[in-house]
């Protein structure tokens, strides 16, 4: 596993928060960066690591090298610990930019699309006094290997965005994460969307309304 790069780019004026942005499966984050670089004109820092394991992706156009958050085989307990090493990669970063931006975690949010969401609430919500928010695109809450924070129920607001009609993540599974933070009262809500899966134009609209609503950007 190799370590984590990462590019911060910081708001265009003063920080309100700073969205820390996790790609899906054989992307990046350069990636992801041009779907959200346009909130640091509204106040928000965006940080954007590559996932720490290379990943091969082959299409029409040929072959090409992209990135993973962890090695998934259908081995569980793999699968967890494989998280694990990719939230301590992940922790630094966050600690990093916290201590040099002075941004609080209540104004951090974790953001995951696809893979990146599974990672991004596993790692919210082992470690919620590092993020006060997190969003989960096209992913569900692992929330079997989350069951003591989850009783807990000192969890950060949590957003999911799915399309119902997504062959890749079924909705049941989004709903079922949304029913179970709600019933040990933590802020849970989900948007559906027609982008299907992917963080198209009605993806980010959510995210930018969501913010909003939580004064977080301007």
């Amino acid at each position: 596993m190799n370590q984590i790069r990462w590019q911060w780019k910081a708001a265009d004026d003063r920080t309100r928060c700073c969205v820390i942005a996790l790609h899906g499966l054989g992307q990046d984050g350069s990636r992801i960066l041009q779907k959200l670089e346009h909130l640091s004109a509204r106040g928000a820092d965006i940080v954007v690591p590559d996932g720490p394991h290379l990943h091969e992706v082959r299409n029409r156009a040929g072959t090409r090298e992209g990135h993973s958050w962890y090695i998934y085989t259908g081995d569980q307990p793999r699968f967890r610990e494989s998280l694990i090493q990719s939230e301590s990669h992940l922790l630094e970063i966050v600690d990093a930019v916290q201590r040099e931006s002075g941004i609080s975690a209540e104004k951090t949010v974790l953001l995951g699309f696809s893979q990146g969401g599974y990672l991004a609430g596993f790692v919210s919500c082992r470690h919620p006094h590092r993020f006060g928010n997190c969003v989960i695109a096209s992913a569900r809450l692992k929330y079997e290997f989350l069951t003591e924070e989850i009783s807990s129920g000192h969890l950060p607001s949590m957003l999911f965005l799915h399309d119902d009609q997504d062959s890749l993540t079924r909705p049941e599974p989004v709903k079922e994460s949304v029913k179970i933070l709600h019933q040990v009262k933590a802020a849970a809500e989900v948007i559906w969307h027609s982008d299907g899966h992917r963080l198209g134009d009605g993806s980010i609209a959510a995210i930018e309304q969501w913010l909003e609503q939580k004064n977080l950007i301007e």
